[in-house]
């Protein structure tokens, strides 16, 4: 559940949390239709056996699902989030955190004339306009 009220440390921490969802999210390339609910995945990679309690072919490995639900809710949040933030809040956040997360010195290479200093305090400068849009705007603005 996302709280109502989040600090820059708690986004931080989501994004942190949706970089880890993002490097095991099911490639929609893989699945046919492209649909990537958790229960299809399961059943068109595996296979429902007929007791419900087991796999059709008990000969391929089991199926390891790492990601709970609140993984998933925050990825989207975050996603959510950064739809809604202005383009140079979104670079910073989005080159800091997806596909992996860098650190503000190899982050300084992307905003060459700044210091690693001057790139982190703008990243956190864009973490907190994100939350006054979050706070003024309120969570069913985002979750539409």
């Amino acid at each position: 559940m996302i709280p109502t009220k989040l600090t820059v440390d708690q986004l931080d921490n989501y994004f942190q949390t949706a970089t880890y969802v993002e490097r095991f999210m099911p490639s929609p390339l893989s699945i046919k239709n492209k649909r990537t609910e958790m229960f299809y995945i399961i059943d068109k990679l595996y296979g429902i056996g007929k007791d419900k309690d087991s796999y059709k072919n008990e000969d391929k490995p089991r199926l390891k699902i790492r990601l709970n639900g609140e993984q998933i809710q925050i990825y989207e949040f975050c996603i959510l989030l950064l739809v809604k933030a202005n383009e140079k809040d979104r670079d910073i956040i989005s080159l800091r955190n997806f596909p992996y997360k860098r650190s503000f010195r190899i982050l300084r290479r992307f905003f060459m004339p700044n210091s690693y200093e001057k790139v982190r305090q703008d990243y956190y400068n864009a973490l907190y306009e994100l939350l006054k849009l979050y706070h003024s705007k309120g969570r069913a603005y985002f979750l539409k």
